[in-house]
């Protein structure tokens, strides 16, 4: 009877790990289309305004510059390289500043608008990784 409700166990178990691993397989695909939320720990949908969609994400710098921003997610489980806009606003704690002043480990929340075919990033706000607390 011992074996009977051992084997009994091994097979719940085997059950329980092949149904999941196809959910935790498609997380990373659904959170790359999700937006971060400032202080949520949890992506959501960003507004939407009339002419476009807008979407923001929330995270931490790698490298930025030469046009493009690598940054990863608050929990840093997923990495994300935009395209920056020529015309991209930079705001470093509320003063305007470039997109060579941001810096790794800076904690950014980014807007990205569709320019044509692609999505780049048009606003950057800064909180300088030194200042972050």
């Amino acid at each position: 009877m011992r074996y009977k409700g051992l084997s009994f166990c091994f097979a719940l178990l085997a059950l329980v790990l092949f149904m999941g691993t196809p959910t935790l397989a498609a997380e990373p695909q659904q959170e790359q289309s999700k937006v971060i939320a400032p202080g949520a720990a949890e992506p959501h949908q960003g507004k939407s305004t009339a002419a476009s969609t807008s979407e923001t994400q929330q995270g931490k710098v790698i490298v930025a510059g030469a046009g493009k921003l690598t940054m990863e997610d608050m929990r840093g489980n997923m990495q994300y390289t935009h395209e920056v806009a020529p015309n991209v606003e930079v705001m470093c704690e509320g003063k305007k500043c470039g997109l060579s002043d941001v810096k790794m480990g800076d904690l950014v929340k980014v807007t990205l608008d569709k320019q044509g075919d692609k999505t780049v990033v048009t606003r950057i706000e800064v909180k300088k990784a030194d200042s972050a607390s």
